[in-house]
């Protein structure tokens, strides 16, 4: 029985060499497993911070762009002020020219005789009397309308009829 229980011994411990030999073995591809990991997660950390790195300066760049675009927006709405308020004080300024124009030869029209200005108006485009004449006021206008030619001031009655502003249409002939 001694013999058994050597021999089952001895199998039992050749079977544990064997075993210890397998998990050796066994534990040498985990660690070489576990290097391998460890150095792919190195190489995954080095490239996930330069891409940290690579974003950051992207990112930059962007709102320093994002920055000057703003200001160029900004320099391009004050100058788009700046040329309003110029064009407005253009408006303006044309306006009172016009006033004057018009008060000028308003007063100059009704200081004139009415047979001098019909015979002005008959010479004149007619748009351009009917012009004059309805800036003149009514009694002035009557008084130069009745010395112009019957059939010019029947022209120039009818371009008034139309109103303003006073301008020569396309399709009619002159």
């Amino acid at each position: 029985m001694k013999r058994i229980l050597f021999l089952v011994t001895l199998s039992v411990m050749s079977a544990a060499d064997d075993c210890n030999a397998i998990f050796e073995a066994r534990k040498n591809e985990i660690l070489f497993e576990v290097d391998r990991l460890d150095k792919s997660k190195s190489e995954l950390e080095a490239l996930g911070e330069a891409t940290e790195r690579i974003l950051s300066k992207k990112e930059e760049a962007l709102k320093q762009r994002e920055a000057k675009i703003a200001a160029d927006l900004k320099a391009i709405e004050e100058e788009g002020a700046k040329i309003e308020a110029a064009l407005k004080a253009q408006q303006e300024l044309l306006a009172q020219i016009n006033d004057i124009k018009e008060s000028k030869l308003k007063s100059l029209y009704t200081g004139m005789k009415a047979s001098n200005a019909g015979e002005i108006m008959n010479a004149l485009d007619p748009y351009l009397a009917a012009d004059i004449l309805s800036r003149l006021d009514p009694k002035t206008a009557a008084a130069v309308l009745a010395r112009i030619e019957p059939a010019a001031a029947a022209v120039i009655t009818g371009i008034l009829h139309k109103g303003a502003p006073y301008v020569r249409d396309q399709n009619a002939t002159k």
